[in-house]
């Protein structure tokens, strides 16, 4: 799902929305090192969701960090033609 070109940092810059695996929007300064970035690419740029864990030191697998970003988007109606598989996934 992630091609070379993308890093963690550049995505980074392309994080909109935050959430923790309680459900709970949280600031992108609280973001730990073990997120998830679930990303959409949307015309010349990517949207990013950053997703964890609200307990620490756990980790989000890839299975729910892209279940928990697509159904905040879907909430949000950001999917124009309903909800899709993320474009990156790091």
């Amino acid at each position: 799902m992630m091609t070379r070109a993308q890093t963690r940092e550049a995505a980074k810059a392309y994080i909109s929305f935050c959430v923790d695996d309680a459900l709970s929007e949280r600031s992108v300064d609280e973001m730990p090192a073990n997120a998830r970035l679930v990303g959409w690419q949307c015309g010349f740029e990517p949207l990013f969701v950053a997703v964890w864990s609200y307990l620490p030191k756990t980790k989000v697998d890839d299975e729910d960090a892209v279940r928990i970003a697509t159904d905040l988007l879907n909430e949000r109606a950001w999917f124009s033609d309903g909800p899709r598989d993320p474009d990156y996934l790091i």
